[in-house]
């Protein structure tokens, strides 16, 4: 299963023309036309030592060719093999809306299955952007307890030395299972203002 970290971070949006006021792609096209691979002053057919390559001297070339009818940007890209998949956005949880739940908002991760709750939530203090590395301040997954009750676990305040783990990053705070969303909401939105247990060592 996808984690939400790469459903979201890493990903960054094609460049309009500067001052473009309205920065969306109004037509998406794709093109697959057959192409020969050649090297400039060599005519010898491509030869690869790999018992697994499919190159051969042709292959199928695959264009994406986007354009903004605000600023008339039109941007071409090119690959060579390509596979596409459809999904629908219930499924994937990125290009959802996020949901604004005691005072922070949640961003959707991949779902268990179409019309079910996303098991894990990025969070952000507004939705102005999306998460990225830099302005995600939460997370929310969730599991079932030994009795297969949901429960979910909140994380707050990113932090590479953070004594806490959940999903793949690190944070400074962390909840223990609480019993729903709301409440996991709330524990990120008050998580820097409220009394931290001592941490106790024995020896």
């Amino acid at each position: 299963m996808d984690l939400i970290t790469t459903t979201y971070f890493g990903w960054n949006p094609l460049a309009h023309a500067p001052g473009c006021t309205i920065p969306v792609w109004d037509d998406a096209d794709i093109r697959h036309t057959d192409a020969i691979r050649t090297t400039p002053g060599d005519t010898r057919p491509h030869e690869c030592a790999h018992p697994d390559c499919t190159h051969d001297t042709g292959f199928d070339r695959v264009q994406l060719r986007l354009l903004c009818r605000t600023c008339h940007t039109v941007i071409t890209l090119s690959a060579e093999h390509l596979n596409q998949a459809m999904a629908h956005t219930s499924v994937t949880g990125w290009g959802q809306p996020p949901q604004q739940l005691a005072g922070v908002w949640l961003w959707p991760g991949r779902a268990p299955a179409p019309g079910h709750t996303p098991y894990e939530y990025l969070i952000t203090r507004d939705n102005t952007h999306i998460p990225t590395p830099d302005t995600v301040y939460g997370i929310i997954t969730g599991y079932r307890d030994a009795d297969h009750v949901q429960r979910w676990i909140a994380a707050a305040v990113p932090d590479p030395d953070g004594a806490h783990q959940v999903s793949t990053l690190r944070w400074r705070h962390s909840s223990k299972g609480l019993a729903t969303l709301g409440e996991a909401a709330a524990w990120i939105t008050d998580a820097e203002t409220r009394p931290q247990r001592s941490l106790v060592v024995s020896v």
